[in-house]
């Protein structure tokens, strides 16, 4: 990847030397090489707070089907560091970016996900009357609150914290145009195109690299809505990144292994944290549920045992699901329904109580099946998993068309002339294929033939 447009005007590299001046440090990094640091990048990633990502693997439990994919959040989050400097390199030339700003920008992207939950999203997924616990609501918990964070945003970025906040939050601030917004969380940001090369590059499949210089050097900005666009030439580059996405959530992030460790695990939180009465209102703004999301993949398990400990409570049977998960000792699919056939499953089975209770049901009908002095099968035997909608679409702020004899205006993505096939419509179907709720039990046992076997009986919504 070059690192210096050739048409990026002299002011331009004397305004923002942050992003062409030669690098103090460089990182090795498996999927782009040598990445450049600054000095403020280099004294963020030494932070107790992104030390701590090199512990939280980026995808979860899908290591447990393609063992290379134990790559982590602190790869992730240098690529992301990486690419936003090469857009910004591109948009410079192309509007005007306080350098302040700018450097706002790259912090935001190296920090994007500092507040990240242990196993990747898998503790996204526990909604309790409406609410969730957000991984980015402990970002900005961290951007807000870390001494150390914020001595290094405002000594070696020289931006004010506040800034980065509002850059990853997406709340208004008249000092930053609103493509770079959309450069750090929107539909082609720069966070996508890195999961999907780097997603691709550590399982081992073909099929989620897409070419990153290629769609940064079709972006342009709208000089309407100061939104980010792409040119019509980098259609055919938006809509590889949507069939990678397609691709990679069939067969990496929805295989059906990762979401059964992915239920295991979020029954083992749920089931302590209902133990704990921390299921009221989920925000890391609770100091007991902070340590919950502060946690690793390693020090979930202990963090869990260590508060029911200091509350004198038991651990509920649910918590050695997740010992389970660590040595693939996973529960195996009685049942699966598709959503698009069963619409009621997200009405149903969305929040995370109605789900266990159904759960309950479940293992109930199942005792009533078994033979007299058959071992117990406990209601947290069987698992309903429920993936969240993955929005494959490309709804992109519009599409520039270029013409030398005209102003530059932007369509939509439908009324392109190089009209995509992957229409809103199109796409908005080929993920409702892919959606399917599991019900899994424990077969691990000499019954356990017969309990799947009742199981894949019974209707799962009545």
């Amino acid at each position: 990847m070059h690192l210096m447009p050739a048409a990026v005007p002299r002011r331009s590299l004397d305004r923002h030397a942050y992003l062409f001046a030669p690098a103090p440090h460089t990182v090795r990094d498996a999927i782009y090489g040598s990445v450049p640091l600054s000095h403020a990048a280099f004294a963020t990633l030494d932070t107790a707070a992104f030390q701590r990502l090199r512990h939280i693997k980026q995808v979860g439990p899908v290591f447990l089907v393609y063992p290379g994919a134990t790559h982590t959040r602190f790869g992730h989050s240098i690529g992301v560091y990486h690419l936003t400097r090469l857009a910004l390199q591109h948009l410079t030339g192309l509007a005007d970016i306080e350098p302040e700003i700018g450097r706002a920008t790259l912090a935001a992207a190296l920090l994007h996900d500092i507040g990240h939950f242990p196993y990747s999203h898998v503790m996204d997924e526990i909604v309790v009357n409406g609410s969730r616990l957000s991984h980015l609501e402990l970002t900005v918990e961290l951007i807000e609150t870390d001494v150390e964070l914020r001595q290094v945003l405002a000594g070696a970025w020289e931006v004010a914290p506040q800034l980065v906040v509002d850059l990853l939050t997406g709340r208004p601030n008249p000092l930053i145009p609103r493509f770079l917004y959309t450069l750090i969380d929107g539909p082609m940001d720069m966070d996508k195109l890195d999961y999907l090369n780097r997603d691709a590059h550590h399982t081992g499949v073909p099929y989620g690299r897409v070419e990153v210089q290629r769609l940064i050097d079709f972006l342009t900005v709208d000089p309407g809505t100061n939104d980010l666009v792409i040119t019509e030439a980098g259609v055919g580059t938006v809509e590889s990144v949507i069939f990678a996405k397609y691709l990679m959530f069939r067969y990496v992030y929805w295989h059906h292994t990762a979401r059964i460790a992915g239920a295991m695990i979020n029954r083992a939180v749920l089931d302590c944290l209902l133990a704990l009465g921390r299921v009221e209102h989920l925000s890391v703004k609770d100091p007991v549920l902070r340590r919950v999301c502060a946690a690793t993949d390693a020090t979930l398990e202990p963090t869990l045992r260590d508060l029911l400990g200091e509350a004198g409570l038991a651990p509920p049977r649910a918590l050695e699901l997740l010992s389970r998960v660590e040595r693939r000792s996973l529960f195996k699919r009685a049942q699966t329904v598709a959503c698009a056939v069963t619409p009621l499953l997200d009405e149903r089975f969305r929040e995370a109580l109605p789900r266990r209770q159904r759960e309950a049901e479940l293992a109930a009908l199942v005792r009533d099946e078994l033979p007299v002095g058959s071992p117990p099968f406990f209601d947290s035997d069987v698992l309903i998993d429920l993936p969240p909608g993955a929005k494959f679409a490309a709804d992109i702020r519009g599409i520039a068309l270029e013409s030398p004899d005209r102003p530059l205006r932007v369509v939509s993505w439908e009324d392109s002339p190089s009209a995509s096939y992957l229409t809103t419509a199109t796409v908005a179907a080929m993920e409702q294929s892919l959606r399917s709720a599991l019900v899994v039990c424990d077969t691990h046992r000499a019954d356990g033939d017969l309990i799947r076997a009742a199981l894949s009986r019974i209707q799962l919504v009545e």
